[in-house]
């Protein structure tokens, strides 16, 4: 069952990660505004994925009580239009590169949350792990440069935010999907996190030049770079703890790293070389230590 959280987990990085190389088309040759097509990506791919749950059998059918709804509302605006918003905005202010490490420091604050709530155990080795995975990752976007890393305050207090609204994200829903279902909560948190956006930026405002090209890119974020990632994130935790679920999005800037590559004829360094090996051992070494239990909340921590 784990293997299953584990692939739901990476493939939602992958997916990612090429829809960060489509936006990232969508606004320099585009000039899309990053709020628009938050708010298009979010509203159609709650709708999407709210259709697809009623012809589901096996989702929940049990109407929600009023302290779910106020979850359910909560998670729409701070989790999935909050990390939306957030980390467009870090993009915007200081670049992707940029963006992407400070978003995928998201798992400390996961593994902050699960400690101070007592369900996980403090483990020296998975703090070493974490570190070493953050550095590696930094490598490959950096190429191991510091003076690459020309951060505004804008810039970094945004990038934090999308890191502490993913972790909200990933750790607040749990309960809510077991209740209700992945593919409900997903939609439903979309659909409302994008007719709040509407706020924002209104989809009939796109402002850009809309031909098959531009709409097919804005097609595909909306599904595989939207719907079926954030579902697969969600998917995940049913099958392993949320701060390993976080940590295996690592996929996303190395897969964003080798498609820039390949489009944009960069080369690897030595440096983003041993940056790939240290992800890549660094996750396979967390993954084996994540099988040890959860310490469950009613019980009291050794």
């Amino acid at each position: 069952m784990k293997v299953k959280g584990v692939i739901f987990a990476c493939s939602a990085g992958a997916l990612w990660a090429v829809s960060g190389i489509m936006c990232q088309i969508l606004f320099k040759e585009y000039l899309v505004s990053p709020e628009w097509l938050a708010s298009i990506r979010l509203l159609a791919a709650g709708g999407l994925l709210t259709g697809i749950s009623l012809f589901q059998r096996k989702v929940p059918r049990r109407k929600f009580t009023p302290k779910d709804l106020l979850s359910l509302i909560l998670f729409s605006l701070i989790g999935m239009l909050g990390v939306q918003y957030t980390y467009f905005k870090a993009i915007q202010y200081s670049g992707a590169a940029i963006a992407t490490i400070l978003q995928f420091t998201g798992p400390i604050f996961i593994f902050i949350y699960l400690v101070l709530h007592k369900e996980k155990q403090i483990n020296l080795s998975e703090v070493v792990l974490l570190a070493a995975t953050f550095i590696s990752v930094f490598l490959i976007v950096t190429k191991g440069n510091i003076q690459t890393l020309n951060i505004s305050a804008a810039g970094f207090t945004m990038g934090i935010a999308s890191a502490i609204t993913l972790a909200f994200y990933t750790v607040q829903p749990r309960e809510l999907l077991v209740n209700y279902g992945e593919t409900r909560i997903a939609g439903l948190g979309m659909l409302i996190a994008g007719l709040a956006f509407q706020l924002i930026r209104p989809i009939w405002r796109p402002e850009f030049q809309m031909d098959s090209y531009s709409l097919s890119l804005v097609g595909s974020i909306i599904i595989f770079g939207t719907a079926l990632p954030f579902l697969f994130q969600l998917s995940s935790l049913r099958f392993i703890e949320a701060s390993l679920a976080g940590v295996l999005t690592v996929t996303e800037p190395i897969l964003a790293t080798l498609l820039s590559v390949l489009l944009f004829n960069s080369r690897f360094t030595g440096i983003q070389l041993l940056g790939f090996v240290g992800v890549i051992v660094s996750v396979i070494l967390l993954t084996r230590l994540s099988d040890k239990k959860i310490v469950p909340k009613d019980e009291p921590s050794d």
